[in-house]
């Protein structure tokens, strides 16, 4: 297990992405991490005498910053420059540089956007795969309590398990909490027996919660754990936020893929518009894990099987593999295309206008064409 070696921080200088580098600085020291920083400027066309004006004040601000880091022993490998769409170079940097974790302030709000965030925040969190960091703008203090609310999914697995690693780190304690959605008085589902059928599923969810449980390493660590009662699991979450003074909460974000959109989880989106404190979201990878390797081991092990079936002329199995491999990686460009050479060689033109949408779909989204 690799520990969080890089950090990339997003900064426009203001005063939020000030309090990304505090806090990015804190992380740094107990990690013996190296943080790289990165700005992105508008690519919109201006005169030389403003855009001469705009470099140097770029160029003064991240010296007063690299002088600030430098100044607590701590290393800059790299200081990114950038033009344009400022969440797409963010990704296409922490990508490229194999970053652990992406660091930004929460930044300033549009006056018709429901998020308390700013928009470049919440689009990194809609589509960027890396653990995000978001900075509430306030003092920084010592992180001394974390929340990590779970529901039992893959991503609040990941979440969990940063959540125990940044707490034995910070020597902070971490309060693991699950929500109970009992069914209400109407459910056609269970009628007269409403309550004591709900006795009994909370009977099994507070099972499955400690099962749930028993596969983490808690040993060392202060930790509490609650399994909640609520209709609106957003609210329980922002209440215990409030009722422990949690600095930090780590929460699982699920990124459902389609041909049009991706979203996170409804829970998640909920608590981040209110930013009750600073929050770290994961989706694909670990803060500490390394991702890569496994991903492509993964994705291997489905990609070489079912083109040796293509290559044999098996086309219907091949597809069948594929299929399988899409399921689990559903943005993965090589499985989309064994899919789109299957369906050729079937001369199942719809078929390959279908999966050649979405494989442009998913090269729009991401990189823009």
């Amino acid at each position: 297990m690799k520990l969080l070696k890089n950090i990339l921080v997003a900064v426009d200088f203001s005063e939020s992405s000030d309090r990304a580098i505090d806090i990015s600085i804190q992380l740094a020291k107990v990690f013996n991490s190296s943080i790289s920083i990165i700005h992105v400027s508008s690519s919109e066309t201006l005169t030389k005498e403003t855009e001469k004006k705009i470099e140097i004040y770029t160029y003064n601000r991240i010296s007063e910053i690299k002088v600030r880091i430098f100044k607590e022993g701590l290393d800059i490998p790299d200081v990114i420059i950038e033009k344009g769409i400022a969440f797409e170079k963010i990704i296409q940097v922490a990508q490229k540089k194999n970053v652990n974790v992406i660091m930004v302030g929460s930044g300033l709000k549009s006056h018709d956007d429901n998020f308390k965030l700013g928009t470049t925040v919440e689009k990194l969190m809609r589509k960027n795969q890396i653990p995000l960091w978001v900075v509430k703008n306030e003092p920084v203090k010592p992180i001394k309590n974390i929340l990590c609310p779970v529901d039992f999914s893959n991503p609040s697995k990941r979440a969990l398990q940063n959540a125990i690693i940044l707490a034995r780190s910070f020597n902070a304690h971490l309060s693991i909490i699950h929500i109970f959605t009992p069914y209400g008085e109407s459910s056609i589902r269970l009628g007269s027996r409403i309550n004591a059928q709900n006795e009994n599923l909370f009977k099994e969810r507070k099972a499955a919660f400690s099962n749930f449980l028993a596969n983490f390493n808690l040993k060392s660590i202060a930790y509490t754990k609650e399994l909640l009662k609520g209709n609106n699991p957003n609210i329980e979450i922002i209440k215990t936020i409030e009722k422990q003074k949690a600095d930090l909460l780590l929460m699982g974000t699920t990124g459902k893929t389609g041909i049009s959109r991706l979203l996170m989880g409804s829970t998640t989106e909920k608590v981040t518009r209110e930013l009750p404190c600073s929050l770290i979201t994961t989706k694909e990878q670990d803060i500490t894990d390394d991702f890569l390797e496994s991903y492509l081991q993964g994705v291997e092990s489905i990609l070489i099987p079912a083109r040796v079936l293509l290559k044999k002329g098996k086309f219907n199995e091949a597809i069948d593999k594929f299929l399988i491999g899409l399921r689990q990686y559903p943005d993965n460009i090589p499985i989309i295309n064994g899919l789109i050479s299957s369906y050729t060689s079937k001369e199942n033109q719809q078929k390959v206008k279908f999966y050649t949408a979405y494989k442009n779909e998913i090269l729009n989204r991401y990189w823009d064409k």
